[in-house]
């Protein structure tokens, strides 16, 4: 096994391992069985996925506002 296909592994292994512990961490804090408050657990990825379609929205704008204007095809020329 090659250094690049350890690697591999090893990441692959450790990433499974955080999200496994941090679904156990949500359910624990969701449930109110952790010292935190459990309205923050719904409250918080609320707020991260609102504040990730403004920025998709606010992307989206920004490259159609920025794109160079498409050049019209003269009669003759084939469009791809």
């Amino acid at each position: 096994m090659g250094i690049m296909a350890k690697l591999t592994l090893i990441v692959g292994i450790t990433i499974s391992a955080a999200s496994i512990c941090f679904a156990i961490f949500y359910v624990l804090w969701f449930f109110g069985f952790l010292p935190l408050n459990p309205d923050l657990a719904v409250r918080i990825p609320v707020l991260v996925m609102v504040l990730a379609v403004c920025f998709i929205a606010a992307w989206m704008g920004y490259v159609m506002a920025t794109a160079p204007p498409r050049r019209e095809l003269q009669a003759g020329e084939e469009g791809r």
